[in-house]
């Protein structure tokens, strides 16, 4: 058996891997503040990048981040801050005021891929800030 491995191992080697090709992701980065400049604030503070139904990605990975105290994000698909798959999406938010169930600091519309006014394009190369204002009611 031991004598098969030396013609194995070359084999082994050059097997694909079963994760699939690689993508190429794209730092993205922004603001999220009410109108007021105010910051939204909560126990959890994230935005979310959904890919759009119709949209040109090959892969559809939903990508997020945290808004910090100062209402700046990076986003993340796998690891903090490795950016987004290029391609078209819809924008929401999750602001709650605690850990435990569902207590919403934002209105509706921002809350729900169904709803929201946000729609971006992630460019293949360096995109600006996206900037997002929300109304408070």
């Amino acid at each position: 058996m031991l004598r098969f491995l030396p013609v194995l191992m070359p084999a082994i080697l050059f097997l694909p891997g079963c994760g699939g090709p690689p993508v190429d992701l794209v730092p993205v980065r922004g603001t999220v503040t009410f109108e007021d400049g105010t910051v939204p604030q909560g126990a959890v503070a994230k935005v979310y990048f959904e890919p759009v139904q119709d949209g040109p990605q090959a892969i559809r990975k939903v990508a997020s981040g945290d808004i910090g105290p100062d209402g700046r994000f990076e986003l993340m698909t796998r690891r903090p801050g490795d950016g987004v798959i290029p391609g078209e999406y819809k924008v929401f938010f999750a602001v709650e005021q605690t850990y435990e169930g569902r207590q919403s600091l934002l209105p509706a519309r921002y809350t729900n891929v169904e709803q929201t006014p946000f729609e971006v394009t992630v460019e293949s190369r360096r995109n600006s800030p996206f900037d997002f204002e929300l109304e408070r009611h």
